[in-house]
């Protein structure tokens, strides 16, 4: 009957504070702004930001110094690209450097004078392209079009040297391109941008509202001064537990809202690769959430006033979002970033989650990933633990100090 009781006594104690903290979050407007709002709007404007997927119809200008039939037909195939548009033609190199420089065109192409002569005397023709490399994505684009039309205006002039000797059209293709290369691109067909990115970039922004709302909560408490606890001092070591599993409930009960939102609304609506199911997907992120919850239920301890969660969580964002690897390959990281990366949840799932998801390698071609999140929960769980112990404890032992002292008096 006792064990029993006793049980139901937690029970209630996980729905009281389970309760009490979905009001605090409901009754917080900042709260409420940053762990649901943040979930809504975020996800869906970086996915409109990205729905072209690729830099098509970039303008830029051709400098045409040969100006015969030739260099026209090749300044047609370079705005027949689809990532390239020629805007103007100028007739200098000055005049287009000033074009690019008041940003009119990002790019330029310069054909040379002597181009159809050498062309048609087998010699090799000269075609600068300027581009601006410190825009890596239009400097990708501009280059990769300018080289496939180079490729195919020179396979278009050895394949009419060739029948000029006597060969056959299929034999002059063959012999302008002996050993042709065939790509094929895997997982992301379009090389889309908003594909390779908005997947990781969702799993980053539900761990960094989590961090940041809980943190925020987590502030406005400490500044009332309150007690999280509602038992009596005594008793409040069977409490730990409860509290902090009602806690930590009612952050993932709003977060699976946000995770269905993000993870298959907003996936589905934009069309990101999808090689998995549903039950794979719930598997990987569940223990990432109670990682990130536990995360920052511990962290919010630490801050005297909710401003001070925003300003440093605001501060980790940019340095989680490198950790993960869509900025900048983790294998040309120095070691001990990378090991010192391993402390945020987003570092491991990110990349498991792309290869689940975008690749379709199954629950067990991430499991050294999964095993990790599942310890990595664990730690940050027992360690919440640890802390509201030694709390209870440190707040036994300043309630106890003024009894022993007043015993101590004379008289």
């Amino acid at each position: 009957m006792n064990k029993s009781q006793n049980q139901l006594n937690r029970l209630e104690l996980i729905a009281a504070h389970f309760i009490s903290e979905l009001k605090a979050i409901f009754s917080d407007k900042g709260a409420l702004l940053i762990l649901i709002g943040a979930m809504l709007v975020y996800p869906v404007i970086y996915s409109i930001a990205y729905m072209n997927e690729t830099c098509t119809n970039l303008r830029i200008g051709v400098v045409d110094l040969d100006g015969t039939d030739a260099s026209r037909k090749y300044v047609q195939m370079i705005d027949a690209t689809p990532e390239l548009g020629v805007t103007c033609q100028p007739g200098s190199l000055s005049e287009a450097e000033k074009l690019f420089m008041e940003n009119k065109i990002s790019g330029l192409v310069l054909i040379d004078n002597g181009f159809q002569g050498d062309v048609l005397s087998g010699e090799q023709a000269h075609v600068a392209v300027y581009a601006d490399a410190s825009y890596f994505l239009k400097y990708r684009n501009e280059y990769m079009a300018v080289a496939m039309v180079n490729a195919y205006f020179s396979g278009g002039i050895s394949v009419k040297h060739y029948m000029a000797e006597g060969q056959s059209f299929e034999q002059a293709k063959v012999s302008s391109d002996p050993l042709p290369t065939q790509y094929h691109i895997l997982y992301n067909p379009s090389t889309g941008y908003g594909s390779f990115i908005m997947p990781g970039i969702i799993l980053v922004i539900i761990q960094q509202t989590l961090l940041i709302g809980i943190g925020v909560l987590g502030g406005s408490f400490s500044e009332s001064k309150k007690s999280p606890f509602l038992l009596p001092l005594t008793k409040r070591k069977k409490e730990v537990l409860p509290f902090l599993a009602g806690k930590a409930g009612a952050y993932l009960l709003i977060t699976l809202f946000n995770v269905a939102f993000a993870l298959f609304a907003v996936h589905h609506w934009f069309q990101y690769p999808d090689k998995t199911s549903f039950l794979e997907i719930g598997v990987l992120v569940f223990p990432y959430l109670i990682a990130v919850i536990f995360l920052g239920i511990g962290l919010s301890t630490l801050f005297r006033h909710r401003e001070s969660a925003i300003v440093f969580m605001v501060f980790l964002s940019p340095i989680a979002l490198f950790f993960t690897g869509l900025s900048w390959p983790v294998s040309a990281m120095p070691e001990w970033i990378v090991i010192f990366s391993k402390l945020m949840p987003s570092t491991t799932v990110i990349p498991a989650y792309l290869r689940l998801r975008t690749m379709g390698v199954g629950i067990a071609g991430v499991k050294h990933e999964l095993i990790w999140l599942y310890v990595q929960a664990t730690v940050y769980v027992l360690l919440t633990i640890v802390y509201y112990m030694f709390r209870v404890n440190r707040d036994k032992r300043k309630k106890e100090i003024p009894i022993e002292l007043k015993s101590n008096l004379p008289g």
